[in-house]
């Protein structure tokens, strides 16, 4: 019997079979394709939308890392004395664990106070703001209309620009605010599922920050075991040494937000804008998005400037646009090249290029990249000079 089988396998006929039967297989399988793809990709989708509030804790645990150390060593030295430069081994551990989830919640309280503050700060003016720009709307179209008279336009041009306006005002507009409610429903559910997921990073992130130190020793362990010992040690100072350039950039791109946000309050507080202080939080916070944020913050001004009069609105505009474009090629650099370890030339640089090749994801990963890089390569030039 096995001498049967045998012949048979080395028979060229069944080559021939097996081929064929694979490519029956395969064809039919073709046919599942569609299905087995849309299936994985739902799978996918539904995993990506279960683990929004770990991404998100994740990112503000990292986000976050810097102050808890700091605060850390606030309470360290306050209870137990410490210098900057003990280790913090020297701490029992059950000590050490009850200080650090006393600074996480510090941190967590404070910053989550300061946002409610300047909520409650911003909410009303916001909304007064809104409701007079409402109000103004049709002294701003008539404003409009003398300015183009003024220019010696044609009454008639004028007239039919100020009817159509006129005319979406009084009913395209009303149109408009009934259509939307389907969309500010869905509006509020999404940001009811924001909310919700938020809440539970909040809680994620407590004990993330709490055990950080427990979660590295794990990943170091767990690499010591899949990989060699001469991969697993460089591997490790690879993480640490990105880890540095990409805490330094965070932290340069957050002082950089806080400088374009006092100063922004400071100018339109100047020319008496009752709003400095909507646009100095808009200006700061919209900074952090590359491309459109100081823009966003120009236009905050102008809008939020127009119930004052169409001159500060204009004014504000015009200071903004010209202060974020001195301070995103001259400040900006500097400060983010200060804390990633760059000159400003090359911070300049890595923004182009990294824009111009992958659009915001190269913006916002060109500088710690190339930090890092340059990090290794000062570190090569050392080890060459040691050698000579």
């Amino acid at each position: 019997m096995k001498k049967f089988f045998g012949d048979i396998k080395n028979h060229k006929f069944f080559l021939i079979f097996i081929m064929i039967l694979i490519l029956l297989i395969a064809y039919k399988a073709f046919d599942y394709i569609p299905a087995a793809w849309e299936s994985t990709k739902n799978f996918t989708l539904k995993v990506v939308d279960i683990a929004t509030p770990i991404t998100i804790a994740i990112v503000m645990s990292y986000i976050l890392k810097p102050l808890v150390n700091l605060v850390d060593r606030i309470y360290l030295k306050l209870f137990y004395k410490m210098k900057k430069d003990d280790p913090i081994d020297k701490i029992p551990k059950k000590q050490f664990s009850r200080i650090r989830l006393l600074t996480v919640l510090t941190v967590l309280v404070v910053l989550g106070s300061l946002v409610v503050i300047l909520f409650m700060f911003i909410l009303e003016p916001f909304i007064n703001s809104v409701k007079s720009l409402i109000k103004e709307l049709p002294a701003f179209v008539t404003t409009a209309a003398n300015f183009l008279n003024n220019l010696e336009i044609d009454p008639k041009v004028v007239s039919e620009i100020t009817q159509k306006v006129n005319q979406f005002l009084n009913t395209n507009l009303a149109n408009l605010l009934n259509t939307s409610v389907a969309t500010l429903t869905s509006f509020i559910s999404n940001t009811g599922i924001f909310i919700f997921n938020f809440l539970i990073a909040v809680i994620l992130s407590v004990y993330i920050l709490r055990d950080k130190e427990k979660i590295g020793r794990f990943f170091g362990t767990l690499i010591d075991i899949i990989f060699s010992e001469n991969f697993s040690k460089k591997f490790k100072n690879f993480a640490v040494d990105f880890d540095k350039i990409f805490s330094g950039y965070f932290t340069g791109v957050i002082v950089d937000a806080m400088f374009v946000g006092f100063c922004s309050f400071a100018l339109t507080a100047i020319i008496k804008n009752p709003y400095s202080v909507i646009i100095g939080v808009l200006a700061g916070v919209s900074n952090v998005i590359p491309y459109f944020g100081p823009l966003i913050g120009a236009l905050g001004a102008l809008i939020l400037g127009l119930p004052s009069g169409l001159t500060t609105a204009l004014l504000g505009f015009i200071l903004l646009i010209l202060f974020q474009q001195i301070e995103g090629n001259l400040i900006q650099p500097k400060i983010l090249g200060d804390f990633v370890g760059l000159p400003p030339l090359v911070v300049i640089i890595c923004i182009i290029v990294g824009g111009g090749l992958f659009g915001i994801v190269g913006i916002i990963l060109s500088l710690p990249t190339v930090g890092v890089i340059s990090l290794y390569y000062k570190r090569y030039l050392e080890k060459i000079n040691k050698e000579l």
